[in-house]
């Protein structure tokens, strides 16, 4: 690939392609294949304060950028659950740049001048939270939008829920396009739910975790 003019040395991991595509109709195999083209070869977002947002990642994306990227350019990241990550970002219509603390310095902010931005304008993109009577009623489906799993990352907001609908409060992450919340006791429906989440996230192009959380501590924990 060749970026601003000259050949680079960047490793491209399709795995997940190859997966994804092993079950996709070839239809939906190409749509996603020319997705990823489009955003792989478009511009890549301006570091821009106004395009600080906070992105949700898991350990293993955490861990690749810590092992593959220089000690000077490692992303700025706090630990929101078991395996999850809130990480500083820039986004824009191609996706989303990790933002590294020489980003923040060039716009002369420090880092919890940036976080509080990000997570400002983050939440202004972002469905509302939901409220503890509607758990209380029916589930709570997110889907059909950008960087939804970055809602996990307000724990302050998911800690009030917890506080009022009580223990039994989940969470699903499986993409950023889907986020699922709801009430559900451990009980053997527990095991045929957890399994319908790790069919979705084999499903999706773009899965982030197959797992099942519940809000402790103020922080999220796998369902084991």
């Amino acid at each position: 690939m060749k970026h601003e003019g000259k050949w680079g040395d960047a490793r491209i991991n399709l795995h997940r392609f190859h997966a994804f595509c092993a079950d996709a109709t070839s239809e939906d195999c190409e749509g996603v294949l020319a997705n990823f083209v489009t955003r792989v070869t478009a511009p890549r977002p301006e570091p821009a304060a106004a395009n600080l947002r906070i992105v949700v990642r898991n350990e293993g994306y955490l861990n690749h950028l810590l092992q593959t990227q220089p000690r000077d350019a490692l992303p700025i990241y706090r630990q929101i659950g078991d395996d999850l990550f809130a990480l500083l970002a820039f986004s824009g219509p191609s996706g989303v740049l990790i933002a590294i603390p020489e980003q923040l310095r060039a716009l002369e902010l420090g880092d919890e001048a940036a976080w509080a931005l990000a997570g400002k304008q983050t939440r202004a993109m972002l469905p509302p939270l939901p409220k503890a009577i509607d758990l209380v009623r029916d589930p709570v489906a997110f889907e059909d939008g950008d960087l939804l799993t970055s809602l996990l990352a307000d724990t302050q907001g998911w800690r009030r829920i917890a506080e009022e609908v009580g223990p039994d409060l989940l969470v699903t992450a499986v993409s950023d396009q889907f986020v699922f919340a709801g009430l559900l006791p451990d009980h053997p429906r527990m095991r045929e739910f957890k399994q319908v989440v790790r069919e979705d996230c084999a499903a999706s192009e773009r899965c982030l975790s197959p797992n099942v959380y519940r809000f402790r501590d103020g922080r999220w924990v796998i369902v084991e």
